[in-house]
């Protein structure tokens, strides 16, 4: 969770929806953060396109990057933790909302962003060929695809677009001038009213109606869309329209998620909220932009000008509700400046009765947008300062005192279902201080005279924001050094730190956190015996983990032999990513497929390496490769010659660490370098029966140029990283499907194991 380690986290405030209002919410809290208060943003993309400029980003003018913010740095930066979901269920009267994938969060504060949907027939809605405006990230994805299939398979294609609005018609022009070069496309756009654009003057109507006879784009108006399938769309007049694909750009339909929420809505479902943004039956609810309604303004449009000036007030009340004082109103101006892209270089201009179209006007809307784009995308991380009160935690009780209370702890225990096991007699739900197993042999595996328990423990503080992800990977990292001795875990004692809070706020916390845990350990078989939870300035998570194996069956450290090919399950460069998110330097594209790979258990690799006899394993963890290979040569008396370009490497590694961002464990990891050394290598032998080329075992000299630094993925520690086994060479090429078909999709074979030469100790030659 978020706030400052010197702060006592009082109020929870979530924000739900990435909008134009949020954004601005998230930027103020960066430059006034509010003391014990934590900031939740909830999106289902964690990178989104400013709407304003997505027609010229379709169009051309734009490359996708230009448009897009990046929700994974922007909330870093500015000390909001993110959470990449879909809201499932909004439960105003327990203050708390429901996710597709993740435990449900409780707040004190809830703001809704969620925007709109366009309005079309409900038989329509998700047919592949029936496109919607929104998601913008998913319109953009799809109009990329129809352009790179019509290149490689020209056909004929009509595409309609059902609405005459600004959406609808600046997208007409930036679709027909994306795809006209494919000479047998169509845009066709309709409208059940008789004008375009009923909002402005009649002028725009006559621009756009131009536009189109200039671009060849057919224009129908009165044409109400009531059915449709794969090949046709039906009109109310009984005229059918020959389609391929259909982008609804109608009027605003509310998010489904109001509807059975029990907020306050208005005749057309959208949440009803006063001027001071606050939903009329439940005060601690707020709503800005397209997914609300102004009680006191109830024909103001749906557009993102006025949810931008929203942000402003909307931060402002929010903090004040939390402090019980008077809130401001929102007064919408009378007037909205419009800007259209006409996709041809110029845009039309609209404020009030004043319409006009020209290149002016299009380089003051490219002015505006990038100006509105970049103050987020250039945001720098702000210090905190926060004041010594009477309820600071340096003055909280440490020891046992420092414990989370009882009521806290028991509320948790009373929200999730940590699962059972026959071998279990005593655990977390008996209220007992210890669990208790039950140890006859034949309950743990087949032959008992083989029998032999494994203990481990692993415990570290939080490196991501969000308490569920956390336990769900500090679980995996708990667990993952017992399948890396081919051991089978079943039960786990917690040992949890939580930040300062407010009882209600570490319930949430611990939750979250015990949630993600107790998912991941049921998914493995895993049992949550019980646990120790304290208090702290962070938040930390551990398992003490007590698994089973056969003697004779077990991954040995000194078990390696000269000859033996080494596979690495997971990529490398967890370490110096997760330092650039501390940051705010890791990008989303970056973070994302990382935390997927963290996510990603050891189970099924240690499975597949016990399947094919390996006895030499370990997991690479905090020591990273090269320490923990280390490991592995002392105790086998060997070497091993890594193959640099083989090595799996995350996605934006080399750009931080070229930035010289690494993780603080990185130099102490890099001691070992004395015992690497540079070698040139000889011409490459094949291994018979294999297409995979190794590498001869007599190492050459060092590099000549001089050039000490090793590859900084050598000492990076991971985090829930991959497994690093030694396989025969004939058995790699079944090693690796058997990996890839598990889900190990970057598996690869990095080195092999040699024979100690004249370095007269093991050695890593790279």
């Amino acid at each position: 969770m978020n706030g400052s380690a010197n702060t006592l986290i009082e109020k929870n405030i979530l924000l739900l929806g990435a909008g134009n209002a949020h954004l601005r919410f998230v930027r103020m809290h960066a430059m006034r953060p509010q003391p014990g208060v934590a900031v939740t943003l909830v999106s289902e993309a964690n990178v989104i396109p400013y709407s304003a400029m997505v027609p010229g980003c379709i169009a051309g003018a734009y490359p996708r990057d230009d448009i897009t913010i990046d929700l994974v740095r922007l909330c870093r930066v500015a000390n909001v933790r993110f959470v990449a979901d879909r809201a499932v269920a909004l439960d105003p009267d327990a203050r708390k909302v429901t996710f597709a994938d993740r435990p449900e969060i409780r707040y004190d504060a809830l703001c809704l962003g969620l925007g709109s949907l366009p309005i079309r027939p409900p038989e329509l809605i998700g047919a592949p060929w029936s496109w919607s405006i929104r998601p913008l990230h998913a319109l953009l994805q799809r109009i990329a695809q129809l352009d790179a299939e019509l290149r490689s398979g020209p056909r004929p294609f009509n595409f309609v677009i059902v609405g005459g609005g600004a959406s609808g018609c600046e997208l007409a022009l930036a679709i027909a001038k994306r795809l006209r070069e494919h000479k047998e496309f169509r845009v066709t756009l309709l409208d059940a009213g008789d004008r375009l654009l009923p909002q402005f003057p009649d002028k725009a109507d006559r621009i756009f109606r131009a536009l189109f006879a200039e671009r060849n784009i057919t224009l129908k108006l009165n044409a109400r869309v009531i059915a449709g399938d794969a090949n046709t769309l039906t009109l109310a007049d009984g005229t059918k329209l020959v389609c391929d694909a259909v982008l609804w750009a109608t009027n605003a339909a509310p998010p489904k998620l109001l509807a059975d929420s029990g907020l306050a809505r208005d005749a057309n479902g959208f949440a009803l909220v006063a001027n001071t943004l606050q939903s009329i039956s439940h005060a601690d609810v707020f709503g800005t932009g397209d997914c609300v309604s102004m009680r006191d303004y109830p024909a103001l449009l749906k557009n993102g000008v006025y949810a931008v000036r929203q942000g402003g007030v909307l931060f402002d009340n929010v903090a004040r509700f939390l402090l019980e004082k008077p809130l401001e109103p929102f007064v919408p101006q009378k007037r909205c400046l419009c800007l259209m892209n006409a996709s041809d270089g110029s845009a039309v201009f609209c404020y009030g009765p004043i319409v006009w179209k020209g290149r002016p006007a299009r380089w003051l809307k490219d002015r505006i947008d990038r100006k509105w784009v970049e103050q987020f995308r250039q945001m720098s991380a702000l210090n905190e300062s926060a004041m010594p009160t009477e309820q600071s935690p340096l003055m909280r009780c440490g020891g046992c005192g420092s414990k989370v209370s009882s009521d806290v702890l028991s509320a948790v225990l009373r929200r999730i279902d940590v699962g059972t096991d026959p071998r279990l007699i005593l655990g977390a739900h008996a209220g007992e201080d210890a669990s208790v197993h039950r140890m006859r042999p034949e309950l743990f595996g087949s032959d008992p005279a083989k029998l032999v328990e494994v203990q481990t423990v692993d415990y570290f503080k939080s490196f991501v924001d969000d308490p569920y992800l956390f336990g769900r990977i500090a679980a995996l990292n708990s667990v993952s050094d017992l399948y890396a001795m081919n051991a089978r875990p079943f039960s786990a004692l917690a040992i949890a730190t939580l930040p300062y809070a407010r009882g209600p706020v570490q319930e949430g916390m611990l939750f979250e956190l015990m949630s993600g845990a107790v998912q991941t350990l049921k998914q493995l078989g895993v049992v949550l015996a019980g646990g120790h939870t304290t208090e702290g300035a962070e938040m930390a998570l551990g398992f003490a983990v007590t698994g089973y194996a056969e003697e004779d069956r077990l991954f040995q450290k000194s078990s390696l032999e000269a000859g033996d090919c080494l596979i690495l399950t997971k990529p490398l460069g967890s370490g110096a990513l997760l330092a650039a998110w501390m940051r705010g330097a890791c990008k989303a594209e970056w973070y994302e497929p990382m935390m997927r790979h963290m996510l990603q258990a050891n189970d099924r690799a240690g499975a597949i390496f016990a399947k094919l006899g390996v006895r030499g394993c370990t997991d690479v963890t905090g020591f990273g490769l090269a320490g923990h290979l280390m490991e592995m040569l002392d105790a086998s008396g060997v070497s091993a010659r890594l193959y640099e370009n083989a090595v799996p490497i995350y996605a934006g590694f080399a750009e931080v660490v070229g930035a010289g961002v690494v993780s603080t464990l990185h130099k102490d990891n890099a001691k070992v370098a004395c015992r690497v050394f540079w070698c040139t290598y000889p011409p490459i032998p094949r291994i018979p029966g294999r297409d995979i080329a190794c590498h001869s075992s007599t190492p050459r000299p060092s590099r000549e140029d001089g050039e000490d630094e090793f590859p900084a993925w050598l000492f990076d520690p991971q985090t829930s990283g991959g497994m690093l086994g030694a396989v025969k060479a004939d058995q790699v090429d079944e090693a690796l499907r058997m990996l890839k078909e598990a889900g190990c999709k970057n598996a690869a074979m990095i080195g092999e194991v040699v024979a100690v030469g004249d370095e007269n100790s093991p050695t890593i030659f790279v």
